[in-house]
């Protein structure tokens, strides 16, 4: 299966793992992408001819299998990233101090094999703990300043399948910094790249408790 493909951008590798440390959602009833913001556009998942189309990508009849997954991956309301929410500190947030955890406990499946519909090398950043995808030369640009760096599993995200309950839509690659950030807002959040994330690719749809 294809990477959230760009004409322009450039796989590295790194290993170690993040614990984890539990909780529940703060707020945002139903799912982070189910408010009003969320009507902007259907979620861009094709890849045409190298480049991310912006065109809608037709989701699967069914939503993503629950599998083992590390838990404690949390939304950040203040730059609408992906963080991970397992250590006493909270990482680096583009909008400025640590990240600011909202919302559901992902549970996000790694070390899997990849699929038509679950996409492999997404990583944790050990410098601003936010995830990021890792299938460049390049690793995208970190808070912390210069690229982010690898640590932990290899996550593999769903996408293209049904949200449901128990997994939320509308979770997008960001071509500017290669985070995994929030789309469900008429704002797209802060981008450490500078001004708002900007999506292409897949629409990832994440388990969650």
């Amino acid at each position: 299966m294809g990477l959230p493909e760009r004409s322009d951008e450039p796989s590295r590798q790194s290993d170690g793992e993040p614990p984890g440390l539990a909780s529940r959602r703060l707020f945002l009833s139903r799912a982070l992408g189910t408010t009003a913001g969320l009507a902007v556009v259907t979620a861009a998942g094709a890849v045409t001819g190298g480049v991310a189309s912006a065109h809608a990508a037709p989701a699967s009849g069914k939503g993503p299998a629950r599998q083992d997954g590390q838990r404690n991956w949390r939304f950040c309301n203040k730059c609408f990233g992906m963080f991970y929410y397992g250590y006493p500190q909270n990482g680096v947030c583009p909008a400025g101090g640590a990240h600011s955890m909202a919302g559901y406990d992902f549970d996000i499946p790694y070390n899997v094999g990849e699929t038509p519909n679950a996409q492999a090398n997404w990583r944790f950043c050990d410098r601003c703990y936010g995830m990021f995808f890792f299938g460049y030369p390049s690793g995208g640009w970190c808070p912390v300043g210069g690229s982010h760096h690898a640590a932990g599993f290899n996550f593999v995200l769903p996408h293209e399948v049904v949200e449901t309950p128990n997994a939320q839509a509308y979770w997008r690659f960001c071509t500017n910094c290669y985070g995994l950030f929030f789309w469900g807002y008429p704002s797209k959040g802060r981008c450490p790249a500078g001004n708002e994330h900007n999506a292409a690719g897949f629409n990832f749809v994440i388990p969650h408790w």
